[in-house]
């Protein structure tokens, strides 16, 4: 047995590079955290172990319809797309100004040098939206497990493309600014004079120049205005001309001088004549959709070791993917490109194993009534095609459970992923820790209210959070009635409004007997 375990094990080691993570499939497992490998009873065994699937005075039979649906934003990327807004708005104002020959202020090029930089930072990988919906029917009648369920994902994954940012319309010359009899001193700013003027030292005032004016040289045609420091007189005085204050202003300047080292080449590589016309930024839609057919058995395997059995699943899995890339700023590409209507489809074999041990069977002094748990998931880890992009891996998935029962009404359950698997979203990487309890507040069949309440972590991440999930439901008779939610403690901001970055509800019907 021993041997046997050892060798599931170093068949799970490889399977580091998963394009999916462990899904929550039902209401009960979601309620405890997600935490349900060394419970697995019921229809839903199949999925979570068909070790589970063994027939015991409390595993039950019947029909069990779940479904669930979970959004995560990584790598704080509201924060990021909040800042696009900013970003599209400051270079509206910009061009106009550029185009129509109007002024900007000392408020507006800081503005826009803090969200260039800002934006910057959409780039860096795990950044994006996953999205997951689990559902299906499940059927259990003795050992024998059949179902037919649906695991979709969508990762969106931006790139911003800050090399190709200039406001030059392909070279030609534009009319420029209008700064004209805005340019004398103005002692009151003195402090904001020397900040913005170190601050353009770092950009390059030529590099400015020509991001304003679309022209080498345009702001040297204007009235009064031929050097740097005449250039940052015009700034404050349209900027207090505007209304703002000397604390507004002198924010302004604090602003540019924070981010100027940051944005200093991007304003670089705009000056060269890279235009916003060639900017490549785009969004990345990765989706994938499975619908698995399996049918699961399991055997007592007492002659290895008392309490243990042996369960697997033989699935055909119809998968349907995409990956489809949609440029912002190309006037081809519309909303309707991001669609998963041309999905591609094809048909895989797959096969998973679980094991389930009762140790109270093998030791039955111990208390508690410890249970272990060990599941791998699409052993042989089937390819699906995908249109334009390489295949689609569905690798082999790993978990371990531990489950103790401090009393018939009570239950504690802990998984964890033995492997790290990879999202539809880029460098966002998923390896669970699962903990959870569930206690039936009256334990009968006739009639039941079960409390769950969970834990879970993604360790894969260095700065993810925890999550917490509380789960409900009414059993009447043959009935079960339940629901569950899982929300994560790590807020993000979306129109101003606080929001958790993980957030999941799921639902089922059973007929259990």
């Amino acid at each position: 047995m021993k041997n046997i375990i050892i060798a599931l094990f170093i068949a799970a080691a490889p399977a580091s590079l998963c394009a999916e993570q462990w899904k929550i499939l039902g209401t009960r497992p979601m309620g405890m955290g997600g935490a349900f490998v060394a419970v697995a009873q019921g229809p839903i065994a199949q999925y979570w172990n068909p070790g589970g699937l063994v027939k015991s005075s409390a595993n039950v039979s019947g029909m069990e319809l779940p479904v669930g649906v979970m959004a995560e934003f990584t790598g704080d990327i509201m924060k990021n797309a909040s800042a696009i807004g900013d970003m599209a708005q400051k270079f509206s104002a910009i061009q106009s100004a550029q185009d129509n020959g109007t002024s900007i202020n000392a408020d507006q090029i800081a503005a826009f040098a803090k969200t260039l930089s800002l934006i910057s930072d959409m780039n860096e990988p795990g950044k994006g939206v996953l999205a997951e919906v689990a559902g299906g029917a499940n059927f259990k009648f003795s050992k024998v497990a059949l179902s037919v369920n649906n695991f979709t994902s969508v990762g969106l994954n931006p790139f911003i493309d800050t090399a190709n940012i200039g406001l030059d319309t392909n070279g030609s010359n534009l009319s420029g600014v209008n700064f004209t009899g805005a340019n004398q001193t103005n002692t009151s700013f003195d402090s904001a004079e020397t900040t913005l003027d170190s601050a353009i030292n770092t950009i390059g005032y030529s590099n400015l120049e020509t991001l304003i004016c679309g022209a080498a040289n345009c702001l040297n045609t204007e009235q009064g205005i031929t050097n740097q420091t005449t250039f940052i007189y015009a700034l404050i005085n349209k900027a207090a001309a505007d209304g703002l204050s000397e604390a507004q202003i002198n924010e302004a300047a604090n602003t540019l001088s924070q981010y100027a080292a940051d944005v200093a080449p991007m304003i670089t590589a705009a000056a060269s004549g890279n235009s916003y016309y060639n900017n490549t930024s785009n969004l990345n839609v990765v989706g994938a959709s499975f619908v698995e057919i399996a049918a699961g058995y399991a055997w007592n395997v007492d002659k290895w070791l008392h309490g243990l059995s042996v369960g697997g699943n033989i699935k055909m899995i119809n998968g349907r993917t995409t990956n489809t890339t949609f440029r912002f700023l190309s006037e081809s590409d519309t909303a309707d490109s991001i669609t998963l209507e041309d999905m591609k489809s094809s048909w895989q074999p797959a096969v998973d194993l679980g094991l389930m041990w009762d140790v109270n069977r093998t030791y039955p002094k111990l208390p508690l009534h410890p249970k272990v748990g060990f599941v791998m998931r699409n052993i042989n880890s089937p390819s699906f095609d995908v249109e334009n992009a390489s295949d689609y891996d569905l690798d082999r998935q790993a978990r371990i459970g531990f489950a103790l029962n401090p009393a018939k009404f009570w239950t504690l359950a802990l998984d964890l992923d033995v492997t790290k698997n990879k999202t539809p979203v880029d460098g966002f990487d998923s390896r669970q820790l699962c903990m959870g309890t569930e206690i039936n507040i009256f334990n009968r069949k006739a009639f039941n209210i079960p409390l769950r309440a969970g834990l879970m972590k993604n360790l894969a991440e260095k700065d993810s959070k925890m999550a917490y999930t509380l789960g409900t439901g009414l059993n009447l008779l043959y009935m079960h009635f339940d629901v569950s939610g899982v929300v994560s403690t790590e807020k993000t901001t979306m129109d101003d409004t606080d929001i958790p970055t993980k957030l999941g509800v799921a639902a089922s019907f059973g007929l259990l007997f």
